[in-house]
């Protein structure tokens, strides 16, 4: 045999190994039932803080209050921006 075969053999069982190893590897693996999925979700689920009712009306108010300044800001930027089309090409845009 030449040393390319060798090294070809060589490879070739080491992919073999690799392959045997991820089996065992997944033979080892417990199966899981969708039952016990959802019991420990559940219990995940028991685990989380919740904000209460005062939080969530106090957060709800911030995000609508960001809501309207960024719709502000946008509509502001956006009138400059017609005025100064308007100005530079002398047309009315509306």
């Amino acid at each position: 045999m030449s040393e390319k075969d060798i090294q070809k053999a060589k490879e070739k069982e080491k992919r073999e190994n690799q392959k045997n190893a991820m089996k065992a590897a997944a033979a080892k693996r417990p199966r899981r039932s969708p039952f016990r999925f959802f019991k420990d979700a559940k219990a995940e689920f028991k685990k989380v803080t919740w904000p209460t009712p005062k939080q969530v009306v106090n957060n709800t108010g911030v995000v609508l209050t960001a809501i309207v300044i960024t719709a502000a800001a946008i509509y502001g930027l956006d009138s400059v921006f017609a005025w100064i089309l308007r100005f530079a090409y002398n047309v009315n845009i509306r």
